[in-house]
């Protein structure tokens, strides 16, 4: 089975029916094994299949990848919800999560946004309050978390499932059972590994 095969049928697996959206999160067993291919690809066959939002989170809030060479075409808006949100950074109120729609996209873009230089720290939190919100305002939200980050563990158990992205020619069947025990332990749900056998040139 082709990966695009694979990701249209757990796009039309995903997407919800009713009201209420869900939230998933993208991760790589090891780095560049293409979990931001996999979270890109999936969100763009997810609004191809619902009317109402899909939502990427980019949570590499050191490098924000997702957002290479994309023009915006709308102003930026402020990613809390109801004052609720699943980071907080040192020093206080020097970064902001910033929603974004790219130009010809249906697919709307949260990214890390700050001067160079001023933020010291981030901090991934647990926060069920944002996620339920964040379910009530689009069909679906999906996470991509970058190789190692501890947003992994940290927002596993306000996610609906987290989908692992192994390496065909690097990750081993341990490696991806090991993580999977890690989430689980921190109160997450695996739904599945997606072994990716197109080669990636950088790591995600």
């Amino acid at each position: 089975m082709s990966l695009e095969t694979e990701l249209d049928g757990l796009a039309r697996t995903l997407v919800p029916r009713g009201a209420r959206g869900i939230a998933v999160m993208v991760a790589p067993v090891t780095p560049g094994a293409g979990a931001s291919f996999v979270a890109c690809g999936l969100a763009r066959r997810s609004a191809r299949l619902n009317e109402n939002a899909v939502w990427l989170y980019d949570l590499d809030f050191a490098k924000n990848p997702l957002s290479s060479g994309l023009a915006f075409s709308e102003d930026a808006y402020d990613g809390a919800l109801n004052g609720s949100q699943f980071w907080r950074c040192e020093p206080a109120g020097a970064g902001r999560l910033a929603l974004r729609r790219p130009e010809g996209a249906r697919v709307w873009l949260s990214r890390f946004e700050r001067a160079p230089g001023a933020v010291q720290r981030v901090v991934f939190q647990p926060s069920s309050a944002y996620w339920e919100q964040a379910r009530r305002a689009c069909a679906l939200a999906i996470l991509d978390a970058p190789s190692g980050s501890p947003a992994i563990t940290a927002l596993a158990r306000d996610m609906d499932g987290v989908i692992l992205v192994g390496d065909a020619r690097a990750t081993r069947r341990s490696q991806a059972d090991a993580m999977a025990a890690r989430i689980e332990a921190a109160g997450g749900r695996v739904l599945g590994v997606i072994v990716n056998r197109i080669q990636m040139r950088a790591a995600s």
